[in-house]
């Protein structure tokens, strides 16, 4: 979001990954997976939050990885459902868009014209269109929740023969408290990735007022409450805090992976984290963080479902299989003596090859 200060052509190209990623899932979801437009945009936005936050990984690379997440089969498994009421599905749109260009154009900020358009388009939409702890909601704040956060470690943490650290942006501090906000108020599952929000503004050397911290402390505290409340004290209870005890479940959240991304994306996986906490140790350190705290839920989770409400784990898992691509396409370029990236390209574009099978298993099955 940073590249929206520079040059209009600079951000295009920027962003065009992330966008071009999006219409093709946008245009998958409708087609093939016979989605409304509504719930057919938001999985598109939330694949537009996920590949932008990887669009430092690579052109090529970041593409792969969003449209691997947009066909693996927990995130295709949200497709299908009925049609919204097309004259709310405009007012919210028109509303949001009126709010945002209103407040740019008072307060000469963008990043407050786009959280209130934001803040119109989702309290619209959830109270005519969506449902609490709604499971498309909840990806949506995750996908972006995840690329505020990825791009604000990258921005403050660079690698040393990088660019100098900069300070987080306002977008970021005041982005990743809105949308934890209305994702915690949606589903309390979200206050999972407490420790690592905290974590991340703490490496990131945020300087926040107090209200800040005033707010995201209370709204922790609300969220653990009524993560108890639903999902530990009501009967039947949908967690056993001992689950994780049983072999099996750890046996069966590595199936759930292997299925989605096979065996090669699980050793993806685990070479992108090992060269990502080599590289940047906290952006390595913050998303293993957020990846064993919904690993831990998947292993004590026994209600409905459990697949969709574990998407931010393999959103974080295609973040690591997209920079061990990038890494090893950097280190392929490098033993060619390439000075044009042309074979960094050459192997991220082999990387297209698993959405491409992903995408026609999802044919097949028509």
């Amino acid at each position: 979001m940073h590249q929206l200060q520079k040059d209009p052509i600079q951000s295009l190209r920027y962003w065009s990954p992330a966008l071009f990623t999006a219409f093709i899932a946008w245009i998958a979801l409708l087609f093939l997976g016979h989605t409304p437009i509504v719930r057919a945009s938001g999985l598109a936005l939330a694949i537009l939050g996920i590949t932008a936050s990887m669009r430092r990984m690579g052109f090529v690379a970041s593409i792969g990885g969003g449209l691997t997440l947009a066909f693996c089969p927990i995130f295709w498994s949200q497709t299908g459902g009925v049609v919204s009421e097309p004259a709310t599905i405009t007012i919210a749109i028109g509303i949001a868009g009126f709010s945002t260009i209103l407040m740019v154009l008072i307060s000469r900020r963008y990043y407050i014209g786009i959280g209130l358009g934001i803040a119109a388009f989702v309290g619209i939409f959830w109270s005519q269109i969506g449902t609490p702890q709604s499971l498309r909601l909840t990806g949506l704040v995750t996908a972006w929740l995840v690329y505020l956060l990825v791009d604000m470690i990258l921005l403050t943490n660079p690698r040393p023969d990088a660019s100098p650290p900069q300070a987080p942006k306002p977008y970021h501090t005041i982005g990743i408290l809105f949308l934890f906000v209305i994702g915690t108020v949606n589903d309390p599952l979200l206050t999972l990735l407490i420790p690592a929000i905290l974590l991340s503004l703490l490496l990131s050397y945020a300087k926040l007022p107090t209200w800040y911290w005033v707010v995201i402390s209370i709204s922790s505290i609300i969220g653990i409450g009524l993560l108890t409340n639903t999902y530990l004290l009501r009967e039947p209870a949908t967690m056993n805090l001992m689950g994780w005890r049983d072999a099996t479940r750890w046996l069966d959240i590595s199936r759930l992976i292997i299925d989605q991304f096979s065996v090669l994306g699980v050793f993806l996986g685990v070479l992108g984290l090992a060269r990502l906490s080599r590289w940047y140790p906290p952006l390595g350190t913050v998303t293993m963080i957020a990846y064993g705290a919904y690993f831990f839920l998947g292993l004590v989770f026994e209600g409905n479902y459990r697949e969709v409400l574990l998407l931010p784990l393999l959103i974080i898992h295609v973040v690591w299989m997209t920079y061990a691509v990038n890494t090893f396409g950097q280190w392929v370029n490098k033993t060619m003596k390439s000075t044009s990236h042309v074979w960094t390209h050459l192997v991220s574009g082999l990387y297209l090859i698993l959405p491409a099978i992903l995408l026609w298993n999802i044919i097949q099955t028509l």
